[in-house]
Order: C-alpha cells, then sequence, then structure tokens
C-alpha cells in the first residue's frame, strides 16, 4: 500500500496557553505528530493507530464528510482558540477552519482525532504554560562567552524550554533549569557544548 495521508488537524495559539501542534493522519495507520508551542512534547514523533482504531477514524471521516463545508466558518465567540481539519484525496485536498462554536460533527470528530493521539500517548489536549517550571526539574552550570546574551541565546533552544535560574559568577555564568523528561543531562550537556559561544557546559558542582 502506497502510503498517503487522509486526514490533518492543525491547531492554533490563543490568548493563553492552548498548545499549537499538527496530527497528520495516513491510511498505513501511521500518525506523525508535531509539537510547536504550549506541548507536553515539543519536536516531532509518530505513532501506529490499531486496525481497529484505523477502522474507526475511516468510518468516521467518511461521516462527517469535511468536503461539504466551507473553508472557514465564522466564529461567534470573542478569542477562542482555532483550528483546521484537512481531508486529502490522491492530490486533492480541502481545509475547514473555525473555532469552538463548529458543528457538532466537526467538533465530535476533531475530539475523535485528539483521543486517538492520546490513546497512544501524545499529550495533546494539554497546554503548557513555557514560564512555569516543571515539578522534576534539574540544572546544570553554563558559562557563555562575555559577548553572549544568555536570553538570546536561549531562544534557539525554544522547543526544549530551558529556562534561566540565576546568575552565578560575573564571568557570564548561569544556572539553568532543565526537564530530565524531555532531554537527558548528558545529551543536553553535549548539545550546548556543540554550540557557538559557550565555554562551558556541566553538571552543578555539589
Amino acid at each position: 500500500m502506497v502510503t498517503a495521508p487522509l486526514v490533518e488537524l492543525e491547531t492554533f495559539g490563543c490568548r493563553g496557553f492552548c498548545p499549537t501542534y499538527k496530527l497528520r493522519f495516513f491510511n498505513t495507520g501511521m500518525v506523525a505528530y508535531e509539537g510547536t508551542r504550549n506541548v507536553v512534547k515539543p519536536g516531532t514523533d509518530t505513532i501506529i493507530l490499531t486496525d481497529k482504531e484505523l477502522k474507526q477514524l475511516n468510518e468516521s471521516l467518511e461521516s462527517v464528510n469535511l468536503w461539504q463545508y466551507p473553508e472557514r466558518i465564522e466564529a461567534t465567540i470573542v478569542d477562542a482558540p482555532f483550528s483546521k481539519l484537512t481531508v486529502f484525496d490522491s492530490e486533492k485536498s480541502h481545509g475547514v477552519m473555525g473555532s469552538v462554536d463548529r458543528p457538532k460533527p466537526l467538533m465530535e470528530f476533531e475530539a475523535l482525532l485528539k483521543d486517538l493521539a492520546e490513546l497512544h500517548g501524545l499529550k495533546v489536549k494539554e497546554g503548557v504554560n513555557p514560564y512555569e517550571a516543571p515539578k522534576n526539574q534539574q540544572e546544570i552550570l553554563l558559562k557563555l562567552a562575555p559577548e553572549v546574551n544568555p536570553g538570546n541565546f536561549m531562544m534557539q533552544l525554544e522547543e526544549i524550554r530551558l529556562r534561566i535560574i540565576r546568575r552565578v559568577s560575573a564571568e557570564n555564568e548561569w544556572l539553568i533549569g532543565y526537564n530530565p523528561d524531555q532531554i537527558s543531562q548528558k545529551q543536553l550537556i553535549e548539545l550546548l557544548s556543540s554550540m557557538d559561544g559557550v565555554l562551558d557546559a556541566g553538571p552543578v558542582k555539589k
């Protein structure tokens, strides 16, 4: 079987911490995930639906018939988050964008896509405050070159949500917090040590 997309869900931001990501479902049962902002898991991942789940998806996709809806359904609720459902058929596609006041069949279909992702460990329903420290936060020491601004440097690593905790010396040395569920200490130190502007990166000295 030639792998081809069936449907995609793309979510957009809001004034709060709404998770923004894409879920693309394929005819083989594969689901490609890309988390971009305010998500539990930033970056990309893939999951595989069971045969039963894929059958349920196909039946629901046929029933909802996204082709019948306009490309944009105007929202009547101010500041509600938007999402887009896109259906694929060979080289054709049709997207339907709207918010929380879309017709019930669209809302139920989107809920099914999220449920399928959650069943396989992708936490797509939960938004994450990027400024809040994770409960299991750990720390490392990072020494930057004198000319490097730590805030600007951290913007390069937005996907793994590093946090500046405090400055520990006048030599542009900082205590950095990270989530070990996203990256191990060894991986993080190796990553930072390979980057321009880093003089040293290592564990906190006891």
